[in-house]
């Protein structure tokens, strides 16, 4: 089980001016057949965009990111840590990839699957509890490498019949594998060495956290995201 507090103050998405695409957002249209391939590929030609920041929809530059503080709670039959963060900063959130897609405007729905491959973070904390039954106590400094991150999500409701406050967004993320350094625990060195030699039942452990962590970043910008745009706004008829 996995309860997140986040202190808003800081947000990932700035104010949204009039509703005006880019230029170079590639269009892809509800009646071609081939709309999931074309989401595919527009979605993977954003990269570098998405690093920069995207003033239109109202994207700030995401590296790196500094993400609101956050107070965690995980439990599960070998893991029972509670922590805060401060400062908690994302590297290389733009270099996702994205899978596999779904696109249903006329259901105002859109899933798929997309790969955070080389995720890094970093981040003043606080833990008490243990980790795979790893006793950790402490404060400092945490540095982290993740493997891939691959997360499956769902975005529904996106209709204008619906309040954009009722928009829907399920993730569920699975971490292959993380590399951890922790600065302030007893027994540093061997700590970091045990929580690494157990890195992928580690990354197990983490995923419910962080497919909560992505989707508490994502959903604010997805409202105001829907607030000004319609889904068939961006997603047209070709005539």
């Amino acid at each position: 089980m996995c309860f997140i507090i986040v202190l808003f103050g800081t947000t990932l998405f700035t104010t949204i001016e009039p509703a005006q695409l880019p230029s170079y957002f590639p269009r892809c249209y509800q009646d071609d057949r081939n709309i999931n391939e074309c989401f595919i590929n527009a979605a993977n030609s954003l990269n570098q965009y998405v690093r920069s920041g995207i003033p239109e929809i109202g994207l700030r530059p995401l590296d790196p990111f500094v993400s609101p503080d956050l107070n965690l709670t995980i439990e599960s039959p070998i893991t029972d840590i509670a922590a805060s963060a401060q400062r908690f900063t994302f590297y290389r959130l733009y270099n996702y990839r994205l899978n596999s897609a779904e696109v249903r405007p006329k259901d105002g729905a859109i899933n798929g699957t997309v790969t955070l491959p080389d995720v890094g973070l970093s981040a003043d904390y606080q833990v008490h509890g243990h980790i795979v039954n790893l006793p950790l106590s402490g404060s400092g400094d945490a540095k982290v490498e993740f493997g891939n991150i691959i997360c499956d999500f769902l975005i529904d409701n996106w209709l204008e019949k619906f309040s954009c406050n009722e928009i829907k967004l399920e993730m569920s993320c699975k971490i292959e594998d993380v590399k951890m350094n922790l600065t302030g625990i007893p027994n540093e060195d061997a700590t970091n060495t045990l929580i690494n030699l157990s890195s992928k039942l580690v990354a197990s452990e983490l995923s419910p956290a962080y497919s909560n962590i992505f989707k508490l970043l994502f959903r604010p910008f997805l409202k105001r995201l829907c607030r000004k745009y319609p889904l068939d706004h961006l997603f047209p008829l070709s005539s």
